[in-house]
C-alpha cells in the first residue's frame, strides 16, 4: 500500500503539526481529526467503516512496528502502555476484536463521535476526578473478566492517566488500578512501550513479558522501571515524545497541570 499524496493528507499533516506530536483530539477538535483521518484512508482505497480496513490504515499511515506482541487469541491480558498521543488508544484498541479501553469521558460522551467509536471500539468511560467513577471502573473491570472466563478478551488502561513523558513522571502520576484488576481476576499485566506516532518515522510498539504482582509489590515503581527497560531496549534509540506545554508540566504533584 503506497503512501497517499492528496489534499486530505496535506490537511492531516497540517492538523497534527498544530498540536506538536501529541495529536490531541479534544471536544470539537477530535471530530475534525477523525474526519480528516477517514478522508485520508478513503484516498488510500480503504473503507473506514470496516474495522480491519481502519486498522490497516492506522498501521500504514504511522509506520507501526509491533515487537514481541503476545498471541492475543490465546490468553487474556491487561495492557498498560505509556501515553504520548491521543492516537495511542485508537491504534492499540484495534489489535484485537475484544479489547476494552479505559477512555476519558471527553471521548465516550462526544455525541458526534459516538457512532464511529461504537463501530470499532469497546470503550469504558472514566471521570478521572471522581472517586466513585474509579470505584465503578474497578467493579466493572473485574466483572468483564470474571463473568466471561471462556473467551479471549483484553483490557487497556493508561496508567499515567493522561499524556505525559514517563521519564519525568513521579510515582504519584501512576495509577495502580491495573494491579487491582489483575489481583481480582488472575489476568496478567503486560506493559507496553510505544513511541509517539509519526507520519515520517517508524513507530515501534514493544510488549513486555506478562507478569503477576503480589500485594507487596509497588506497581507504580515496577511500571516505571519496565517502561524504561523497554524504551532502552530499542535500537536505534527510541524517539522521545514531543509534548505540548500542558503535557510537559503534569508529571508530579505541584506541577501546573498535574
Amino acid at each position: 500500500m503506497a503512501k497517499v499524496d492528496s489534499e486530505n493528507y496535506g490537511e492531516l499533516v497540517k492538523f497534527f503539526g498544530q498540536t506538536k506530536d501529541t495529536y490531541v483530539f479534544n471536544d470539537e477538535t477530535s471530530v475534525n481529526g477523525i474526519s480528516i483521518l477517514i478522508s485520508v484512508m478513503k484516498d488510500m482505497g480503504l473503507n473506514p467503516n470496516v474495522t480491519e480496513d481502519l486498522k490497516k490504515g492506522f498501521m500504514h499511515l504511522f509506520n507501526i512496528e509491533l515487537i514481541n506482541m503476545p498471541d492475543l487469541n490465546r490468553g487474556r491480558y491487561i495492557f498498560t502502555p505509556n501515553h504520548v498521543s491521543d492516537v495511542d488508544a485508537p491504534i492499540l484498541g484495534l489489535l484485537h476484536r475484544k479489547m476494552r479501553i479505559v477512555s476519558k469521558n471527553d471521548w465516550t460522551n462526544n455525541e458526534k463521535l459516538k457512532g464511529f467509536l461504537r463501530l470499532h471500539y469497546d470503550l469504558r468511560g472514566l471521570d478521572r476526578t471522581s472517586l466513585q467513577s474509579l470505584r465503578d471502573l474497578l467493579t466493572s473491570s473485574i466483572a468483564y473478566f470474571n463473568d466471561n472466563k471462556d473467551d479471549n478478551r483484553h483490557f487497556l488502561v493508561f496508567s499515567q492517566g493522561t499524556i505525559s513523558d514517563f521519564n519525568n513522571n513521579s510515582l504519584e502520576r501512576i495509577s495502580t488500578i491495573a494491579q487491582k484488576i489483575s489481583e481480582k481476576t488472575n489476568v496478567p499485566i503486560v506493559n507496553i512501550f510505544a513511541e509517539q506516532v509519526s507520519l515520517s518515522y517508524p513507530t515501534r510498539i514493544v510488549f513486555d513479558e506478562p507478569m503477576f504482582l503480589s500485594k507487596k509489590d509497588d506497581f507504580r515503581k515496577i511500571w516505571l522501571e519496565r517502561e524504561k527497560f523497554l524504551q532502552d531496549s530499542l535500537q536505534p534509540p527510541a524517539r522521545r515524545p514531543n509534548l505540548t506545554t500542558k503535557h510537559q508540566n503534569n508529571n508530579k504533584p505541584g506541577d501546573l497541570y498535574f
